[in-house]
């Protein structure tokens, strides 16, 4: 069905939807392992903008793919079952096999998707989900290394209302040196995942593309007041260029600061105490033709995951 664009859902309303896909039985051995750059959610539920597409299911309504999805389950043991329906091979070595194919337009680049997904290893082991977050759906931006390059790539190929098992070489997921004690070195990463929908921006224009996730609490900003916040940026051509998780440390933006990109310093202007944002800056109000040292190239676009901490 098609929502048509309401505005912000409320969050109440987004965690009536996590009560029915919380997890049954938590791994307490892995439950604090998380993939690089998922959005940090202090445990609370993300609230949505507007779905352009969402499945009528719950989860979902085929029986073994409902058990592909759960977490403790062993891929190995249910992969005969599957009837796929579809099958590419990319010219960069990903697999992608449908499960359910969806005659619906494709999703793009620059596209807020909500997925649910799980993410296990060729031995069967399911290591990682959206349900790990206490999330229904994981929030991703398309084409902006929010994961590895092969995400982004096996998903471009993906329609809104599709499922499928998505095999990643290890080239295209964490090589040689694998992920800490979660991924192992020189694994193929499977992925299982569904595009529930696209999510229409909350702000589009003068080159800023904004999401609002969580909504925050309005302040008067004036010449001496100081934004705390964190940040995940990448690009197109890299991830993490800045991550501020990674060192614990946020970071803090005072009105007029020249330090920061043009288009970041407007969003910043109007931050809200607890707010969440994903925001896409086009080249010419990031660091434009010259890009940034040798983290963004010339004529960049930059993606950008902020946390609101404190505006005083």
């Amino acid at each position: 069905m098609t929502i048509k664009n309401i505005g912000v859902f409320s969050l109440a309303l987004f965690l009536i939807f996590a009560c029915d896909i919380v997890e049954k039985e938590p791994v307490s051995n892995v439950e604090s392992k998380r993939l690089p750059n998922q959005i940090d959610t202090d445990k609370e539920e993300i609230k949505t903008d507007t779905l352009e597409k969402l499945s009528d299911s719950s989860l979902f309504q085929n029986q073994i793919i409902d058990t592909a999805f759960n977490l403790n389950v062993n891929i190995n043991d249910i992969i005969d079952e599957f009837n796929f329906v579809g099958q590419l091979k990319t010219p960069s070595g990903i697999l992608i096999n449908w499960i359910e194919k969806k005659d619906t337009r494709s999703v793009e680049k620059g596209e807020l998707l909500m997925l649910e997904y799980r993410l296990s290893l060729p031995d069967g082991k399911i290591i990682d989900g959206n349900n790990r977050m206490k999330m229904p759906y994981l929030p991703f931006v398309l084409g902006f290394n929010m994961q590895n390059r092969g995400w982004d790539e096996a998903l471009s190929y993906l329609s809104v209302g599709d499922i499928a098992q998505i095999k990643i070489p290890s080239a295209l997921a964490y090589g040689k040196k694998g992920l800490g004690d979660l991924i192992p070195p020189n694994s193929e990463n499977w992925l299982f995942v569904k595009v529930h929908g696209v999510v229409s921006a909350s702000s589009d224009s003068n080159g800023i593309k904004t999401w609002e996730l969580r909504s925050g609490k309005k302040y008067k900003m004036n010449k001496e007041s100081k934004v705390k916040f964190h940040m995940i940026a990448s690009t197109e051509s890299r991830s993490n260029i800045f991550n501020t998780y990674a060192s614990n440390f946020p970071v803090t933006y005072t009105p007029g600061q020249k330090n920061y990109p043009k288009g970041l310093r407007q969003v910043l202007n109007n931050a809200k105490n607890g707010q969440q944002l994903f925001v896409i800056l086009d080249a010419e109000v990031a660091y434009g033709a010259k890009g940034y040292m040798d983290l963004v190239r010339p004529n960049e676009k930059v993606f950008y995951n902020l946390k609101i901490l404190e505006v005083k």
